[in-house]
């Protein structure tokens, strides 16, 4: 079932112990049938169950390894490459966060296995799905958060650079990550204070079984309202954030496009006097692009301004000169005057091409980011849409007419949930070149031993 949080599992012990149910000590989701009121409703008891077993048992179950795996590979290439930025500490987070959560429900899927089967191998597997469901949910509402964090952070560092990219260090980004799981935590601790694990007797043999505090029904419609409200909150800042990046990202191309036609334009000297201030003009846009290049990190580091800097024909500019490139002191034979300039065409080319490579990493750490909040959102609007189906249509849930519907549509998120905590290695290996590198580096050492 859908690890959501959306569950009443009051409700669901109900919908056990109705007339359409045999009830059993393996309870939740067993859709076998012994007793009905009429042919439909079997006949669609029977459906449901089939979806069940198929779709959550066996589709999920796999994809829930599948999502094991990957982040797996994706924290061991992270922590290889080394977490020296903000975004590659949050990206580690979140791939182990992503992890937790798909052990969390690869656990509530082998319970449910167990379910189907009818076992209890010392302990009640409704116990343990329940639990692990719960688990798997407030992580996954900690992976989500993470990301509208994350993306916060790379709207900011874009749209406002120069009032941003100081404030989110090293140190301030392991506290928000320290509080984000507090906080995601502490709101569902009453449902850790008011169910448990209780030790019951059947026959000769003792189990371990659930046990649920009396005032269940009230903390079940909270947490209810707090995963809604959560779910909410992340997706509305993951969207509006991923839009704004979007179109910074489309008005820095266009401007870059602008700065780049008007340098070629500048490139070629004349061979009369006007040679020398197009010499100067280059040498003054390669020493402001250096200073801008230094001014930020080279790999996931906030974005700079260096796509917006101004060429200025100042011949006095002589210090902080970029890497391979050297000061000539020679005076001009022509004009006479004592000005330095850089030694030769081979310096400007090298700094234009280090331009480029800061450029081209900078875009690909947004378009990382965007990618991972397009996908959690597309993900997550599924939770959205049945939250508010099952708001305005109070029949579509637990234990009322359109029950088997609602359980499907749970089925269905908890799905894109799995999804949503399995994509993140493709995105890393496709806008990360460091990180293709080093998977690609690892598999072909593997390999070849």
């Amino acid at each position: 079932m859908d690890a959501s949080g959306d569950l009443n599992f009051t409700t669901a012990r109900n919908v056990l112990n109705s007339e359409y149910l045999d009830v059993t000590t393996h309870g939740f989701g067993d859709f076998n049938i012994t007793k009905t009121c009429d042919n439909k409703d079997s006949y669609m008891n029977a459906m449901m169950g089939y979806i069940e077993v198929y779709l959550l048992v066996i589709s999920n179950l796999m994809l829930s390894v599948f999502a094991v795996c990957t982040n797996i590979v994706s924290m061991a290439i992270l922590a290889k490459q080394g977490i020296h930025t903000c975004v590659s500490l949050c990206l580690l987070t979140l791939s182990a966060t992503d992890l937790l959560c798909t052990l969390a429900g690869f656990c509530s899927q082998a319970s449910k296995v167990l379910m189907f089967l009818n076992k209890r191998p010392g302990f009640d597997p409704f116990a343990l799905y329940f639990f692990t469901v719960f688990l798997s949910a407030t992580l996954y509402d900690v992976s989500n958060t993470l990301t509208a964090f994350l993306s916060l952070e790379r709207c900011l560092c874009v749209c406002l650079p120069l009032k941003f990219k100081d404030m989110f260090t090293f140190r301030r980004v392991v506290t928000v990550i320290v509080c984000i799981y507090l906080l995601c935590f502490g709101l569902v601790m009453p449902h850790f204070l008011s169910s448990g694990f209780q030790v019951r007797s059947s026959g000769n043999s003792t189990y371990l079984a659930l046990w649920l505090s009396a005032d269940r029904a009230a903390v079940d419609v909270y947490i209810d309202a707090v995963h809604f409200c959560q779910t909410i909150v992340v997706t509305t800042v993951v969207f509006v954030c991923t839009l704004l990046m979007i179109v910074s990202l489309n008005r820095s191309s266009k401007f870059q496009g602008e700065n780049t036609s008007t340098f070629k334009q500048h490139e070629s000297p004349s061979r009369v006097s006007g040679g020398e201030k197009a010499k100067i003009n280059r040498a003054a846009e390669n020493q402001k692009l250096s200073t801008d290049t230094k001014a930020s990190s080279m790999d996931w580091g906030s974005l700079t301004n260096a796509c917006s800097t101004t060429v200025t024909a100042d011949p006095n500019i002589r210090e902080n000169s970029p890497v391979g490139m050297e000061e000539n002191p020679k005076s001009n034979p022509k004009s006479g005057n004592s000005v330095s300039f850089f030694n030769s065409d081979q310096g400007i080319k090298n700094a234009a091409k280090d331009k480029k490579t800061h450029q081209s990493r900078n875009l690909n750490v947004i378009k990382t980011v965007i990618a991972l909040c397009i996908i959690c959102f597309t993900c997550n609007l599924s939770r959205v849409v049945v939250k508010m189906a099952s708001s305005i249509e109070p029949r579509l849930r637990l234990g009322h007419e359109f029950s088997h519907w609602y359980q499907l549509a749970l089925t269905i998120c908890y799905t894109f949930q799995l999804l949503n905590c399995s994509l993140n290695i493709f995105v890393y290996y496709r806008f990360n070149q460091s990180f293709r590198a080093t998977l690609q580096d690892v598999f072909s050492c593997r390999s070849k031993q």
